[in-house]
């Protein structure tokens, strides 16, 4: 997968800061999206207020 220069040059910072590969880095910065999303659970928190109802109050 390839992305525009500019975002290149920031995975690239992010992969580095981190000590992780490319694909590692993309893997992760994709789960954090989803899991701040609510659309996948990290396993550590619950449900993000906005996306509580009636359906799913425990």
């Amino acid at each position: 997968m390839s992305f525009t220069p500019e975002i290149e040059t920031a995975l690239a910072s992010y992969a580095q800061e981190h000590g992780l590969e490319r694909e590692e880095a993309v893997s992760r910065i994709v789960r954090e999206w989803l899991v701040q999303e609510g659309y996948m659970f990290s396993g550590e928190e619950g449900i993000p207020p906005q996306k509580l109802n009636a359906s799913n109050d425990d």
